[in-house]
């Protein structure tokens, strides 16, 4: 008589459903599904930024900050793996006039020809970069500049 294959799928299966789980901490906060780490604070009180061009980069998490509201008829969008992580470019089409709008948390971006949005591997700083005709306020009016360029960082944890 030939040795069954199921006694081992099923002994293979107990193990499997006996093995030791670590038991989460049901006050860690999750985004789907996963734990998160300490986000930087540099973009949690509201501010607006403007400007020709602005660009995002940060760690493998920073998509689960920013919001991109995406409109086919007046955006182009595309995604694309390069060498240094996952890039997202938005352009708008100059003949509508329509601004590219994105949401970091609580700062409101707004391009007015092109947003690209870099997501890299490893632990690297949340960079923004805005280029031409920049503007950076704060909703409560406690601040503000102007500049051609303007830069913004944020760590995590900090």
């Amino acid at each position: 008589m030939r040795d069954s294959p199921i006694p081992v799928l099923v002994l293979s299966l107990c193990a499997f459903a006996c093995r030791q789980v670590e038991p989460r901490d049901a006050s860690a906060p999750t985004v789907l599904g996963r734990p998160t780490r300490a986000w930087t604070e540099a973009f949690m009180k509201e501010a607006v930024l403007t400007a020709d061009a602005i660009s995002i980069e940060g760690p493998s998490d920073l998509l689960d900050h920013v919001a991109i509201r995406q409109d086919p008829e007046a955006i182009q969008y595309e995604t694309r793996t390069v060498p240094e992580g996952l890039l997202q470019e938005l352009v708008a089409r100059p003949e509508l006039g329509v601004e590219i709008q994105v949401q970091l948390d609580a700062w409101t971006l707004a391009a007015f020809r092109r947003v690209t949005i870099l997501q890299r591997p490893g632990e690297v700083p949340v960079t923004i970069r805005a280029q031409g005709s920049a503007l950076w306020a704060r909703v409560d009016g406690s601040g503000e500049r102007r500049d051609d360029a303007l830069e913004f960082h944020g760590v995590h944890g900090n």
